[in-house]
């Protein structure tokens, strides 16, 4: 595992290099929970965002302090979301704000425990 990883995220929650948090995303029809885990390389991010019985893959940047900017999709029920989410992803927390053409979707999470 590269140091920077290890730096960056600790021990919380990491398993081979990743962290995986347990997160809830707030849409217009209320709650919906899932599961993301991030893998963090210097100043790039990727990873799976696991929600609505979709995995999809997600990738982006991401400076020293948590700052991001990921890309991905969503797939729902109705439609694929293309997003470019931007937040704040670090060892004890995300918070991400997704905006499509629709709405604001909020995404937070906490590192899943052992």
């Amino acid at each position: 595992m590269p140091a920077s990883t290890e730096r960056d995220f600790g021990a919380n929650g990491k398993k081979n290099g990743f962290l995986d948090f347990d997160v809830r995303m707030n849409t217009p029809i209320g709650v919906r929970l899932g599961h993301m885990t991030v893998l963090r390389s210097l100043d790039t991010v990727s990873g799976r965002l696991d929600i609505l019985k979709h995995s999809e893959p997600f990738e982006g940047t991401i400076d020293p302090d948590g700052n991001c900017r990921i890309f991905g999709k969503i797939i729902t029920l109705m439609r694929t979301i293309c997003y470019e989410a931007t937040g704040r992803i670090t060892p004890d927390s995300v918070e991400l704000s997704i905006t499509d053409d629709r709405h604001i979707l909020k995404i937070v999470g906490t590192p899943c425990r052992p």
